[in-house]
């Protein structure tokens, strides 16, 4: 039985969270943002349904885009690598063939490398700039770009806009809104051990993601069940560091009843060490994601639950505002674009899960052969 945390503990947390970036209020939440523009409810909602359409226009008659494309590399997720190839193929499908430039971010990158792969891309001139973005490190690097409004800046992986870019926002916010599929899977949990007794969570680095997903997922704990906190890692989103803090999470906690993971890199780690001691299905993991990678772990009863994003709909969403853009229609283009979630639970159907496939990698590759 886990017993109430100790004030030991407690401490050890609340330094952690102290140490952790305070970005509550630096950036609206979708429904904040949707209060203060009422009207980004039906433009957000007609653009949805231009990316869920499986059939566009053909607009061969328009110039190819450049592209310039900074993204995490080396990351275990292919959340990264099939966002490419659905916005390189959904723009192949308007008869349309952009050069797109990619420019991978090593995963020990700091602030200064960080700014030299964006100046790096800045100087190939592109036309427009999607960026994978983290407030604490790249807000300033990003700042005189929207300034001079040249190129045009995608934010991808963030759905919460900035405040203080308010009279200047950047053409697009892209991806799947991290809150929204973290209390998903806040209440995965709650339901399947009845809010009762203790859990453990790997956190990324201090940053963006830690707070949507990592705080996020902390606090609907604490307001919904009676679940205690028992232990917490910052790994950052790295394989091994999660392996190891969960060999030193179950040595002191066994029969914790899950371990939040906020990453596929992590939960992937953390999977590895489960097995190793013998406790896999009897402590719960959760994936971040549900790309092939969480599929396949899914499939050998490595992970328990895992929120699939339908992966693709974020390139696809990319190309769609270009295509409107290039056709002067800028208006159809809503700021934000969120993507949709399923929970996906080990021993789902194989032909449910087929068909979430299917939907999730409609662009990016045949779910067969993941």
């Amino acid at each position: 039985m886990i017993i109430k945390s100790t004030l030991k503990l407690a401490v050890i947390l609340t330094i952690l969270f102290c140490a952790l970036p305070v970005t509550a209020g630096k950036y609206y939440t979708l429904d904040e943002y949707i209060q203060i523009h009422p009207e980004e409810i039906i433009r957000a909602e007609n653009f949805r349904k231009i990316v869920s359409n499986n059939t566009v226009t053909k607009h061969n008659n328009l110039t190819s885009p450049k592209i310039a494309y900074i993204y995490p590399g080396a990351q275990v997720s292919d959340y990264w690598r099939r966002s490419i190839a659905a916005l390189q193929n959904r723009f192949l499908q308007y008869e349309i063939k952009p050069e797109i430039l990619q420019f991978p971010i090593p995963p020990s990158a700091k602030a200064t490398g960080l700014a030299a792969i964006f100046h790096k891309a800045m100087r190939a001139e592109p036309d427009y700039l999607i960026f994978a973005f983290d407030i604490k490190r790249h807000q300033r690097i990003i700042e005189p770009a929207l300034i001079s409004g040249k190129p045009k800046i995608i934010l991808q992986n963030i759905t919460t806009p900035l405040k203080e870019w308010e009279s200047r926002q950047p053409f697009m916010y892209v991806g799947f809104d991290h809150a929204t599929g973290s209390k998903d899977l806040g209440r995965y949990f709650a339901a399947k051990v009845n809010g009762q007794g203790g859990y453990a969570v790997l956190l990324p680095n201090p940053g963006y993601l830690n707070d949507v997903r990592g705080k996020t997922f902390i606090s609907y704990m604490d307001h919904n069940t009676s679940m205690n906190l028992v232990s917490l890692f910052q790994t950052g989103i790295d394989k091994d560091k999660a392996r190891e803090a969960t060999r030193r999470i179950i040595a002191k906690y066994p029969d914790i009843d899950f371990i939040y993971a906020c990453s596929t890199d992590i939960a992937l780690g953390a999977s590895e060490a489960l097995q190793s001691a013998g406790l896999q299905g009897k402590i719960l993991l959760n994936g971040w994601g549900g790309g092939a990678p969480e599929i396949k772990a899914l499939k050998k009863n490595a992970l328990d639950v895992t929120i699939m994003r339908i992966n693709d709909d974020n390139g696809v969403a990319m190309a769609d505002a270009i295509i409107l853009d290039m056709l002067g229609k800028k208006s159809q283009i809503p700021l934000v674009f969120s993507g949709r979630f399923e929970i996906v639970v080990k021993g789902i159907p194989d032909a449910k899960l087929l068909q979430l496939q299917q939907e999730s990698f409609r662009y990016s590759g045949n779910p067969k052969d993941n």
